[in-house]
């Protein structure tokens, strides 16, 4: 049987003022019940404010002054107490290498912020919906290394971008010499 949750405790980690107030006001609007957000300006003000509140969830961004999110992942899920506070990553990054490194440093969840405002709803009403899963998943940084590689490098994508282009190239030029030469044009 599961329990009614009567309110989420979220701690979020995000400089940007902006964003966070979006952030903040969307949370707000998709959670079925309230929300009690604690905001932290740093990597280092996301740890203490973990220590004391023991949250559902931390939202971390990437890109802080000071201690980055990666940073204070790893020193997140290489602590014993900590740990098993579910992190999402809530980032402006979409890069390969970020969202690799951040699961493999055992975050639970990884967003890339939308331009859209009622995309970002969608994620996070989805993070929410999924959250009690995510608790029961317990991940640590020990000896933690980068698992989730993309299929595509970037040079084997700028290669097969080309080689298109000269197929098509091919295909037309070949129509053109087949007009020509059967007096279609």
């Amino acid at each position: 049987m599961r329990v009614k949750r009567t309110k989420w405790s979220i701690v979020l980690a995000e400089d940007d003022d902006d964003h966070a107030l979006l952030i903040e006001r969307a949370l707000e609007k998709v959670a079925d019940v309230p929300v009690e957000i604690r905001r932290a300006r740093s990597g280092e003000e996301a740890l203490t404010l973990l220590k004391e509140l023991a949250p559902d969830l931390l939202l971390l961004d990437l890109n802080m002054p000071g201690m980055t999110g990666h940073e204070a992942l790893e020193r997140i899920k290489g602590d014993s107490q900590l740990r098993a506070v579910p992190v999402a990553v809530l980032t402006a990054s979409d890069r390969d290498e970020d969202i690799a490194k951040s699961y493999g440093l055992g975050g639970n969840h990884f967003i890339t912020k939308p331009k859209d405002r009622q995309e970002l709803e969608r994620k996070l009403q989805a993070l929410l919906r999924n959250l009690p899963g995510l608790r029961r998943i317990h991940r640590g940084s020990t000896g933690a290394f980068t698992t989730a590689v993309s299929a595509a490098d970037r040079d084997s994508t700028a290669m097969s971008t080309v080689l298109r282009w000269v197929i098509v190239v091919g295909v037309l030029l070949a129509l053109y010499l087949f007009g020509r030469l059967s007096g279609v044009f």
